[in-house]
């Protein structure tokens, strides 16, 4: 039995599976995001992961009738950039700063001089920087990202994933490090994915109920262990990734040189994930929910109220950008909006304002991506939306593209239990995990009847982001909205 755990923004997902990817048990625990005095400050408790990490197995051992006995290996995945700095005992040195946190502007811009590209302050080295320059000398002993820390805790090897050199610019680039001061020293090494880097300890064992001594693989950061759990590893198939955050993956033949998309080497070798995407869709549903006053019970949710109102929502548009954005507009600043109301309006209709626009932020992305030499031609849907299936089926009208749901949406759980069978021998690599473990369940078509409403509503919706990109939290307009639009 494969143990595979995603460390999410929201919860944590450990799901067990079988060496074919039938999915055994699957255990959710909450986690949280706290939101801190400075403007902008978005903050987790690592600890508090731990205690998630140990409910969500128990969860899932239950739910598979298994005893824990049968766990063969455990693979971690998980959000990022979130950095978490530990001290001489390695326990945390305050909070781990999420990949919301964009408060680096200073190192970042600093970072940038020195490193000759675009350094985002969301990226680990501003945070690092950050962090050391406000904490005493000596304090902090070293960095980890989010995943690696949790399988750190379990016993691993501190360690970081790296599944391609070129990643070394997005995780601890040493050179620029090093040209900012910055010891070698506080950087974990680097490992490749689907290795052994520890077992279960004793003392690990005890708190998350996993039999000690089980080895521990390396897995991916969860953007690409979704692609792996997803199925996503042919050029011209995109995953649709939907949590606290979203994002368009692309997998493609060649890497796209254009700075609104990130462009980085696929969990497949020889092959490329282009993306971009939105880093409050999951959150600007919850932040919804909590003001439109649902109970989130039986009928009282927002997606009722989506279905309730009419495609377009009779002229409400909705911005969903309430924390900034990375690619592809690229903008710390830009902030939300509803724009067009009237008193015709009531909360049916915001709702579904608000979803759209989730399905008209990854369709801005997909346009971009259309002008690659391999562009988007079927998307794979992963995360706890893609259960959804009104929201699957919107997805598919707005984009114009065929939508697959894998049999586990929950696809960086499957991804990691892809990374464990490879690193105990089961499978050579990674395109023969995925062919015996990877499979669609539902199919969702595009609706030609509801083309033309989202059409006009799309162009309006980009009309609307143009006019509001100048008026965030600093006033400064975005190079990067205009000419994306």
């Amino acid at each position: 039995m494969l143990c595979g755990i995603d460390l999410g923004t929201s919860s944590l997902k450990c799901a067990f599976f079988d060496d074919s990817g039938r999915s055994l048990g699957l255990g959710v625990a909450p986690v949280g995001l706290y939101h801190g005095e400075e403007r902008g400050e978005f903050c987790a408790d690592p600890l508090e992961w731990a205690r998630a990490a140990a409910e969500a197995i128990g969860q899932a051992l239950v739910a598979s009738g298994r005893s824990a006995s049968d766990i063969e290996a455990v693979s971690v995945s998980g959000n990022g950039p979130t950095l978490v700095a530990v001290g001489a005992d390695d326990r945390p040195i305050g909070g781990a700063l999420s990949w919301m946190d964009r408060r680096a502007t200073d190192q970042a811009a600093r970072a940038e001089a020195v490193a000759g590209r675009p350094v985002d302050p969301s990226f680990y080295l501003p945070k690092a920087m950050k962090v050391l320059e406000e904490r005493p000398e000596g304090e902090v002993r070293r960095f980890f990202s989010a995943p690696e820390y949790l399988a750190f805790l379990m016993g691993a090897e501190p360690v970081s994933y790296l599944v391609d050199p070129y990643f070394e610019t997005y995780v601890w680039d040493l050179e620029t490090a090093g040209k900012l001061g910055l010891s070698a020293s506080l950087f974990p090494r680097y490992v490749g994915p689907c290795v052994i880097i520890g077992t279960v300890s004793a003392r690990a064992s005890a708190v998350f109920g996993l039999p000690a001594g089980v080895p521990i693989s390396s897995s991916y950061p969860d953007f690409l262990a979704a692609l792996i759990g997803s199925g996503t590893v042919r050029p011209g198939m995109a995953c649709d990734r939907s949590g606290s955050s979203e994002a368009l993956n692309l997998c493609a033949s060649a890497p796209f040189p254009d700075i609104r998309l990130f462009s980085l080497p696929h969990a497949q070798p020889g092959l490329w994930n282009l993306s971009g995407g939105l880093s409050t869709s999951g959150k600007a549903l919850e932040w919804f929910s909590r003001q439109g006053g649902y109970s989130g019970i039986e009928a009282d949710t927002i997606y009722q109220d989506f279905l309730s109102a009419t495609p377009g929502a009779r002229g409400a548009l909705f911005l969903p950008y309430l924390a900034g954005e990375r690619a592809p507009l690229w903008n710390p600043d830009l902030r939300g909006a509803f724009v067009g109301l009237s008193l015709e309006h009531g909360r049916k209709e915001l709702a579904r304002a608000v979803v759209e626009s989730l399905a008209y932020g990854l369709r801005l992305v997909a346009e971009i991506m259309a002008e690659c030499p391999t562009p988007p031609e079927l998307i794979r849907c992963s995360g706890g939306a893609a259960r959804n299936e009104a929201l699957c089926a919107l997805k598919a009208d707005v984009l114009g593209l065929a939508v697959e749901v894998p049999e586990t949406p929950e696809c960086e759980t499957l991804g990691d239990a892809c990374a464990a069978a490879i690193a105990l021998g089961r499978y050579a690599n990674i395109a023969e995990a995925v062919r015996a473990m990877v499979r669609p369940r539902n199919r969702y078509e595009p609706d030609v009847r509801n083309a033309a409403i989202h059409d006009d509503t799309y162009g309006r919706w980009k009309e609307a982001l143009l006019a509001i990109s100048g008026l965030g939290v600093a006033g400064g307009a975005s190079i990067s909205v205009s000419k994306t639009i």
